[in-house]
């Protein structure tokens, strides 16, 4: 379990989350939502332990996330960033068994992670010649990787996972993390969308201006109210076949 206590985090005189309490137990699935700039991206580094707070602690499993060495905090958690740089000319299944950290390597779970993100039979394709939206896809088989073929336990952060994804590879790689949460994982995930989040998680936490404007349920949080508010702007709810959806009209004028 990740369990972040009134953490607050600064980028020089900067403030960029104030305050901040979340309790994500193995098992479930938590959503981070919230306009440019309100501070997830920082949020998901300073839950994987990239970042150190300000003030506040943060929990992993009861210790300080801080108190792990390097080594045995990967055999814990994994982590997929928002930008993920790689200029060799390395096959997929290279950059998918970076994840071993120079264990042994278990090519059938490489085969396995990249089946879940749709990309079977791309292990001997050369990676930096994929398009943004397979790359990133192949970072995420990576990071489900690293997390092993037993998920109990562990923690997977993902930042912006289906960014550059088309909507049935978004629908792919949120599947992939929701699986990862019902396998006994706890699953934190930035999203840009909240229609997916709505659809495969079970918390939504919303930033606005650093601070937690909104926590809770899917139900509870899932609102005009709470999505106006963090978005400055308009939105509807609507009821489709798959439960509610949010719209945000054009602005005109």
């Amino acid at each position: 379990m990740i369990e972040l206590k009134r953490v607050s985090f600064s980028y020089g005189k900067r403030k960029i989350l104030s305050d901040i309490s979340i309790r994500l137990p193995h098992g479930e699935f938590l959503a981070i939502l919230g306009s440019n700039g309100a501070g997830k991206s920082t949020l998901i580094k300073l839950m994987s332990g990239l970042l150190n707070p300000d003030k506040g602690k943060i929990l992993l499993d009861g210790a300080d996330i801080n108190s792990f060495g390097a080594y045995r905090l990967s055999r814990m958690r994994a982590v997929l960033e928002q930008e993920c740089e790689l200029s060799f000319d390395y096959k997929v299944s290279e950059v998918v068994e970076l994840a071993f950290f120079g264990g042994g390597i278990d090519r059938g779970l490489v085969k396995k992670c990249l089946s879940e993100v749709s990309l079977e039979n791309f292990e001997g394709r050369i990676y930096t010649n994929l398009s943004g939206g397979e790359k990133r896809r192949v970072q995420l088989a990576r990071a489900l990787c690293q997390m092993g073929r037993n998920h109990k336990g562990k923690t997977l952060f993902l930042d912006e996972p289906s960014a550059g994804l088309d909507p049935a590879h978004s629908h792919a790689a949120m599947a992939a993390a929701k699986k990862a949460a019902l396998s006994g994982a706890a699953v934190a995930a930035v999203l840009h969308d909240p229609n997916l989040a709505a659809a495969y998680a079970d918390k939504i936490a919303v930033l606005k201006n650093g601070k937690l404007s909104a926590y809770g349920s899917v139900s509870e949080v899932f609102s005009k109210d709470v999505f106006e508010t963090a978005y400055s702007t308009t939105c509807e709810i609507l009821d489709s076949p798959f439960g509610k959806i949010s719209i945000f009209p054009p602005q005109r004028g």
